[in-house]
């Protein structure tokens, strides 16, 4: 499967129905099916459905988001809507809101709610 690389000032609007690996540096309104690693960008906000194995948020994510494996939101990331993960991590500086769900459905964490 290719690599699908938005360049910064591109905008792209559709459905991607597979690539292994998207890097978002750009804008995209899209629905994403099948992709094994997403890469958002600083510059990059991606708005819309995506379904991928692995996430990497340096720039802003909105929508549905399922990431199967891990979702990674750096210092500069930004995410919101309704967010599904395996498994999460959240450097200092990132943000994520919305309703979030662990994937394996024994964990689920409320807006406002804390873990112990």
């Amino acid at each position: 499967m290719p690599t699908m690389i938005v360049g910064s000032g591109m905008s792209l609007c559709g459905t991607i129905n597979s690539c292994n690996r998207l890097i978002v540096e750009g804008t995209i309104d899209a629905t994403l099916d099948n992709c094994q690693h997403m890469i958002v960008g600083e510059t990059g906000v991606f708005r819309g459905d995506a379904s991928t194995e692995n996430a990497d948020v340096y720039g802003r994510l909105e929508g549905q988001l399922i990431v199967r494996k891990r979702l990674l939101v750096r210092a500069t990331g930004q995410v919101s809507g309704t967010i599904t993960y395996g498994e999460i991590e959240i450097e200092c500086g990132g943000k994520l809101s919305g309703d979030i769900n662990v994937q394996d459905g024994l964990t689920a964490v409320s807006p406002g709610e804390q873990l112990a």
